[in-house]
């Protein structure tokens, strides 16, 4: 998985914690429509994205290993965030993450949407296994660049930075 990344990719994960809870900072350089599994047919507006997950496990189910596969290109389309980060106008610019043992996922997302002013544009998007009823995990935050507000909404939350790997 980790081979077909780019070297100074790799680089960058291996700064990742191990596990804990991340946030892509997704840019999408045109508006496009896409077919999202059994969400179907979506239009994507040009603009920034997050998408806020968790990692737990160890080995494959790690945040580096998680990190390293939204990063690719070409993969199977297992989950909604595959669909979109396939698509060629879409880009991880940058990845927040912070360790815990905790899911907190929902939680962090809430916290997006409410301080970072953003929308949601797909309903389900990621959270057919929420626990706490989110109606996205992707939110869309529009065309100025967000990486301070989504550093900001960590410091908030977890009391310190979080560790910010930039990919663009």
């Amino acid at each position: 998985m980790i081979d077909l990344l780019m070297k100074r990719d790799v680089h960058l994960i291996q700064a990742l914690p191990t596990n804990g809870i991340y946030t892509l900072i997704i840019f999408l350089s045109r508006e496009i429509c896409l077919n999202v599994g059994k969400l179907g047919q979506q239009r994507f507006p040009k603009g920034y994205y997050t998408y806020t997950g968790s990692a737990l496990g160890k080995g494959a189910s790690s945040l580096k290993r998680r990190i390293s596969r939204h990063l690719q290109k070409k993969k199977r389309n297992f989950w909604h965030i595959d669909f979109l980060l396939a698509n060629e106008n879409a880009t991880v610019t940058a990845v927040a993450a912070a360790q815990t043992n905790e899911k907190l996922e929902c939680t962090l997302n809430s916290y997006i949407k409410m301080e970072g002013g953003a929308k949601i544009l797909v309903k389900g998007f990621g959270a057919s296994d929420c626990s706490e009823n989110c109606e996205s995990h992707l939110l869309y935050l529009g065309e100025g660049n967000i990486e301070s507000k989504i550093v900001t909404v960590y410091s908030k939350r977890f009391g310190s930075k979080p560790l910010l790997v930039n990919f663009g």
